[in-house]
């Protein structure tokens, strides 16, 4: 398995379950990629279904369904607003008849049915919107994740069932028999240059925004490029700049695309752009343009909070790896559809996808590997097993009583009562760790220190620093301040006011020398400045 964001990671789930040999690579952290900067949504579709993609929606409202319940603690419904104006298209009852839709494609087991509010009562749910010629909004709810946990929680849980995954190993080559059929597998080591050899059946792409450049990289001849790439931005203000209860849905009055203004963690995050990319997929970030247009988009819509470019605190930009088709003109009319391309020479490739049907691509892509295997490999008699990803709770959720939202909250009132620990930290870790927070709670039980706060306004505490090292994979700053403790994407600094420390405990968790500890902090100062390019017009 060559990439670990969220398809490879849920395909060496899906995979390891049924019973196969599971070996997975990838070249930096896991989740490092698309899989970490997406809008934080896990959702079903609406915007498909102005395009007639009923079959999306439905396929989306499903996957919605299956991840709220095997992983409450991470996949929380949250209200989102659509404020419709005079001038708005499709107007307010138009727009009523097709929530109905949605939520009869989601046979209405979304969370709660959608409302339609008219005059004031709307401006009463989200009094920052424009008041001028505002006719009404209808609100729906959908769901919002931690895209960078929900990756980790299955390569978690791929690991035990006996998968080996490997985070800064890089595939550097494949060997082929003398039929041009992959049977062996270079890789080396970032970390630490080791390289390593091993012998395979098959050979999964999972490389996302990579697909196209590892192909080349391989000399896999495909005929044809397989992804078009546009860029999301997503901005991050301090909350008091624009302060939202809800996501709200915005129409661009730059170009008509649209995004979301949405409440996480403590900040609001507007996103995203969708524009064409064709430099490297490592070198992608938020310039100046992408930066002015989500102010001047959020503008149009919260006049009031006056959104410029120096109030953001952080940004983060990935890639869409889109289907390329080459007669769609607009990037936001590209399908998010998945193809699945399975080779003679033992290569599977999976291009394309979203974060919310990642459950469903990974059991695609196994059972067409499987087939593959039966054809061409008369040795290839496993007893497989059912993996059961659709019922089976991610780590976070094992063993929790209740898999919904309240059953989290009655776990977080539970720890409250059993540990030395007050219900807003309580609640936080059972937010983001789910059952796997009472580890937490015993740690800060035995030691108060590492209860509290890394950063005042924000509900990280020291405890889960050296957790991101000893239980969550971690291996870098980065990982842990980017991923696991995400001070680069929520931190009015980013994280760089407490890196001293946090280099400190992870030197000691992982036993870096001095000079490694200086590099490290050296890594993560690009990463932040990497972040920060918007600030500048070159």
């Amino acid at each position: 398995m060559v990439g670990g964001g969220i398809t490879g990671a849920g395909i060496a789930r899906d995979a390891v379950l049924r019973g196969l040999k599971v070996i997975l690579f990838e070249k930096n952290d896991y989740g490092s990629g698309t899989s970490s900067k997406s809008s934080k949504m896990i959702h079903g579709g609406l915007r498909y279904l102005e395009h007639g993609e009923i079959g999306m929606v439905f396929e989306s409202v499903s996957e919605r369904s299956v991840q709220a319940r095997v992983a409450p603690h991470i996949v929380r419904p949250l209200p989102f607003l659509v404020p419709i104006y005079k001038e708005s298209k499709p107007g307010l009852e138009l727009m009523n008849i097709g929530l109905w839709i949605y939520d009869s494609l989601a046979l209405f087991r979304s969370y709660k049915r959608h409302k339609t509010y008219r005059g004031a009562k709307a401006l009463e749910l989200a009094p920052q919107l424009r008041k001028e010629n505002l006719s009404g909004a209808i609100e729906y709810y959908d769901c919002v994740t931690d895209d960078s946990r929900l990756v980790l929680e299955n390569i978690i849980d791929a690991k035990k069932h006996g998968a080996e995954c490997h985070s800064y190993t890089k595939v550097i080559g494949l060997e082929r028999d003398y039929e041009g059929r992959v049977h062996g597998v270079k890789a080396r080591n970032e970390l630490t240059g080791e390289e390593i050899e091993i012998k395979t059946r098959a050979v999964i792409l999972a490389a996302g925004a990579w697909t196209d450049e590892v192909i080349d990289k391989f000399e896999v001849p495909v005929g044809r490029k397989l992804l078009r790439r546009t860029k999301g931005v997503h901005v991050v203000f301090p909350r008091e700049k624009l302060p939202i209860k809800r996501a709200i849905t915005i129409i661009s009055p730059v170009d008509r695309r649209v995004m979301f203004a949405i409440p996480w963690r403590g900040r609001t995050v507007v996103g995203t752009t969708d524009t064409d990319f064709d430099g490297t997929a490592d070198d992608c970030h938020a310039d100046v343009e992408d930066a002015q247009y989500l102010c001047d988009s959020a503008n149009a819509y919260f006049p009031d909070a006056d959104l410029e470019i120096d109030d953001i605190i952080a940004t983060w930009a990935g890639l869409r790896p889109l289907i390329n088709e080459e007669d769609v003109e607009d990037e936001s009319d590209v399908s998010r559809e998945h193809e699945i391309f399975v080779r003679e020479d033992g290569i599977v490739i999976i291009a394309g996808g979203k974060l919310t049907t990642y459950r469903r691509m990974a059991k695609e892509v196994v059972k067409s590997t499987i087939k593959w295997l039966k054809r061409h490999d008369d040795s290839f008699d496993p007893e497989l097993k059912r993996p059961r990803t659709k019922q089976r709770p991610l780590p976070g959720a094992a063993g929790l009583a209740d898999p919904s939202l309240e059953g989290v909250q009655k776990l977080a009132r539970q720890i409250t009562d059993e540990y030395r620990l007050d219900f807003e930290t309580a609640d936080h870790l059972t937010r983001v760790y789910g059952v796997r927070a009472r580890r937490l709670a015993k740690i800060i039980d035995d030691n108060d220190e590492l209860g509290l706060r890394i950063n005042p306004d924000l509900p990280y505490v020291w405890a889960e620093i050296a957790f991101a090292v000893e239980h969550d994979l971690a291996l870098t700053i980065d990982d842990v301040l980017a991923r696991r403790v995400p001070l680069l994407l929520v931190g009015r600094k980013q994280g760089l006011d407490v890196i001293d420390r946090v280099a400190d405990i992870l030197s000691e968790s992982l036993g870096w020398s001095a000079e490694e500890r200086s590099r490290q902090i050296e890594d993560y100062r690009v990463v932040v400045n990497d972040s920060r390019r918007f600030h500048t017009a070159d």
